[in-house]
């Protein structure tokens, strides 16, 4: 038998985690509310700022994983969520690691990339917080 993936609702993962939550026992058993996966998708990308200049910023959207591909790529369909920018570095950032860094000159680019990478993850930390943790561990009614 072989098995067709185009949608992620088609995915073995989550076919798995559906019947888990199915099979979950909940405190309340007169609770009639239906049990469901919401599949979360992350993306960003750089986006000029403005048609002059080189300013710079990362969106960060949030697609519904549980729609489908047709539904969700679509504009129209309003199903990408905006979540929050990533700022870029500033330029007095670049500025004072120029005075600081004794092989700046031969090493700028991979020092940038590690303060973009650093930047990033610590953005995602403040989306990601001890909530949104304790909601992806044990759910919430909505």
């Amino acid at each position: 038998m072989e098995h067709m993936y185009s949608e992620l609702y088609d995915l073995d993962v989550f076919y798995n985690k559906h019947n888990k939550v199915q099979c979950a026992l909940i405190n309340n058993q007169t609770c009639k509310r239906e049990k469901v996966i919401a599949v979360l998708m992350f993306w960003s990308d750089a986006t000029h700022l403005a048609t002059f200049g080189t300013v710079k910023m990362w969106p960060v959207y949030m697609l519904f994983g549980n729609l489908s591909k047709y539904i969700r790529f679509k504009s129209k369909s309003r199903a990408t969520k905006h979540l929050a920018y990533i700022p870029p570095l500033s330029d007095s950032l670049q500025d004072e690691l120029k005075v600081i860094h004794l092989k700046w000159d031969t090493q700028q680019k991979s020092i940038l990339t590690y303060c973009h990478q650093e930047l990033m993850h610590t953005v995602w930390r403040f989306l990601l917080d001890e909530d949104f943790i304790h909601m992806h561990i044990y759910g919430k009614v909505v």
